[in-house]
């Protein structure tokens, strides 16, 4: 089974003074349905340089969860992972937060939006159509918009009001999106396939 290292949130617990790694339960499910091998990994061994290059990983996945700039450390370990994914020429998938990591890494930024927290709203774009995505699920208060795209990335699809929803590297095998796949409550077939293209080196 190929391996796919995945972020978690960094989490602190003033009540039980522990300051925590946390990942939702549900990824560990579906990467293991689709044929893959996850593996958590922690933010406190960012900068530990032999750390990654011990689990030899074969994809990346960013997870959602905190903010840029909340939780150093995690953001520490989640550039490492992208130099390391960048090096090797890894498959890379961002998801929400994760998305918005990649943007970050290769100089993009972002601006809060509103509506998009909790909700649902619909896909545009012909990536989208060709994939068969139309509605999905929404959880963020921050984006990437055309004026804060980093260069190196590509537009995929937007949700009606322009905020950037997929984006793929224009050289590396590297996407991002802005839903979450792990939270549908049956998760969707499209999904499925976006999954298995990325991490099997079959994304263009």
């Amino acid at each position: 089974m190929k391996k796919i290292l995945i972020s978690q949130r960094r989490d602190a617990i003033v009540e039980r003074d522990e300051t925590r790694d946390a990942l939702d339960v549900r990824w560990a499910k579906v990467l293991f349905d689709l044929g893959f091998l996850p593996i958590p990994v922690c933010s406190e061994l960012a900068g530990e340089r032999s750390y990654l290059e011990q689990l030899r990983p074969d994809g990346i996945l960013l997870s959602g969860g905190n903010d840029i700039g909340q939780a150093p450390k995690r953001d520490a370990l989640e550039s490492q992972l992208l130099d390391y994914a960048k090096l090797n020429k890894l498959p890379m998938l961002g998801v929400c937060r994760g998305m918005q990591m990649l943007n970050h890494y290769l100089g993009g930024g972002l601006v809060e939006v509103g509506g998009h927290v909790a909700t649902r709203h619909l896909l545009k774009g012909d990536w989208a159509s060709a994939n068969c995505y139309s509605e999905v699920n929404s959880y963020h208060n921050q984006a990437v918009t055309e004026k804060t795209l980093a260069h190196s990335l590509e537009v995929l699809a937007t949700a009606a009001d322009g905020v950037i929803e997929a984006v793929k590297h224009s050289t590396l095998p590297w996407l991002g999106v802005m839903w979450h796949p792990e939270r549908e409550p049956m998760m969707l077939e499209q999904d499925k396939q976006l999954i298995q293209t990325i991490f099997k080196r079959e994304f263009r």
